[in-house]
């Protein structure tokens, strides 16, 4: 990702707020985002926000909104390199989705962070992480028609998939695994089990 000055040099006064917001958000967590706090480092005056984004609420969606395009684009991208198996391609998306949240854990926390937006919350995760999960959904339908995955209602399995790995990334991102295992694993190896776990449930091997 770029620098919030460096974009703003580049001319993307937009691009730049988002990329501030996120570093603050990096530094001081979700509650210590102001629109003077984005302006500043942004290095630009602190009415300038005002000209994409009317309110603070508007900068959290904006930057939820680009988070989970960034998210859809990775998973998308795995999903394409993995051939034209479909368990392959599950595999490989959800690999996506964790590098993603673990990658950039600043997006991850307010991209699920609603509760932050005071007037549009229920909203922005309504219409924003909706694409993937309903993608999710589908994989598992496809999947069970070929015999791959047990069947059984696909958009519950949806929702423990996604509840496993918002947990465990929760828990990976705020540096809280080591307080549960010490060093007997290491966080690769968690992760991997945790995958795992995830496929047995589902009544298939992992690829």
């Amino acid at each position: 990702m770029t620098t919030a000055k460096a974009a703003y040099h580049h001319g993307d006064l937009r691009t730049a707020l988002i990329e501030a917001a996120l570093a603050i958000i990096d530094e001081l967590g979700p509650q210590g985002l102001t629109i003077r706090k984005v302006a500043h480092r942004a290095g630009v005056s602190h009415a300038a926000p005002y000209r994409h984004f009317p309110d603070k609420d508007d900068l959290i969606l904006a930057v939820v909104e680009r988070g989970f395009e960034l998210l859809d684009e990775e998973m998308e991208r795995a999903r394409s390199e993995a051939g034209s198996d479909p368990l392959a391609q599950f595999a490989s998306s959800g690999e996506a989705y964790l590098n993603f949240a673990m990658g950039y854990p600043a997006y991850y926390r307010v991209m699920f962070s609603g509760d932050l937006l005071a007037r549009k919350g229920n909203e922005a995760l309504r219409h924003t992480s909706a694409s993937s999960f309903v993608r999710m959904i589908d994989d598992l339908r496809i999947a069970q028609d070929m015999g791959i995955v047990r069947p059984g209602d696909p958009t519950l399995q949806a929702i423990s998939i996604v509840s496993t790995v918002h947990g465990f990334v929760s828990l990976a991102n705020d540096n809280r695994l080591h307080h549960l295992y010490g060093e007997k694993y290491t966080d690769q190896q968690v992760r991997d089990f945790v995958l795992t776990a995830i496929f047995e449930g589902l009544g298939v091997d992992q690829p």
